[in-house]
């Protein structure tokens, strides 16, 4: 990192608001109550798993949802799949993960009525360990947005959420699309991002963070294609979408860690949130 950025670096550490101690002990605090008295009967036990696991499938299904209006809305608002190559692709996806036919009929529908204003915004805001938070998000009206994250954010004690400008310029949007690691060589892999236009292609960790993958990396709008190139190969796409990467990274103690989880949780079950990224090591 150059001493430009560095310095960069310190002075936005310096101007821009972060969470309290307070705040985040009574976010842990809160946790530990509920965990204190959650009783330990066996139907209790059996309806909190069931619950995380249902939060975890909305998600899942949330975040699909949009992936079908990207897809419908970059690609000349084409609803037939026949024609849409991307949009065939992410309904394969969705068909894979039990996304109900009403919820994918809902999407499409949702991508053709969006005004032609709507679009990509970012706001940012500084979480514990003073880590930098981007919230991505597809809106026709930032500051009604805004306001709207912000009285959420409330709620866990982040003192503000803005606008997107400063925090986002230490992070590069790129589109990726990710395939198991297993037997496909890097020679193999490299060939395969020269194939398919990716623009580099590198060792990580599937979305899930545990299995091992080849990443392929391109333009930010561009990870369809590179998931349906990597289909008609005959590869498995593990993941794919849209991430902000880091120019620099903070690392973060367990307690900072797990804080920020539940905070990242809490911002991509809301509507309208499309992702949110972080510079955590």
């Amino acid at each position: 990192m150059s001493v430009t950025n560095l310095v960069r670096y310190q002075s936005m550490i310096s101007r821009l608001s972060y969470l309290t101690t307070r705040s985040l002990l009574n976010i842990e605090s809160i946790n530990c109550d509920a965990r204190r008295h959650a009783g330990h009967a066996h139907w209790q036990n059996i309806a909190k798993t069931k619950s995380a696991n249902d939060q975890m499938k909305g998600r899942v299904i949330g975040k699909l949802a949009t992936k079908i209006v990207t897809a419908i809305r970059q690609n000349g608002n084409v609803t037939d799949p026949q024609y849409n190559a991307v949009l065939r692709a992410t309904l394969e996806e969705c068909r894979r993960n039990n996304m109900p036919k009403e919820t994918i009929d809902r999407s499409i529908k949702r991508a053709i009525a969006q005004k032609d204003n709507t679009k990509q915004a970012l706001f940012e805001f500084v979480g514990p360990g003073r880590v930098f938070c981007l919230i991505e998000v597809m809106t026709d009206n930032q500051k009604r947005t805004l306001n709207y994250l912000n009285k959420n954010a409330a709620k866990i004690g982040i003192p503000e959420v803005a606008k997107g400008g400063q925090i986002a310029e230490f992070f590069d949007q790129r589109g990726y699309a990710c395939i198991e690691k297993a037997n496909v060589t890097e020679d193999k892999a490299t060939e395969l991002a020269i194939e398919i236009n990716a623009e580099e292609v590198v060792e990580s960790l599937d979305d899930d963070g545990v299995r091992e993958v080849w990443k392929f990396l391109g333009p930010p709008a561009f990870y369809g294609q590179m998931k349906v190139n990597l289909t008609q190969r005959g590869y498995n796409v593990t993941s794919d979408g849209s991430e902000f990467l880091p120019k620099v990274t903070v690392p973060l103690n367990e307690r900072d860690k797990a804080v920020l989880k539940q905070i990242i949780a809490m911002f991509e079950d809301l509507e309208q949130v499309e992702g949110v990224h972080t510079n955590a090591a």
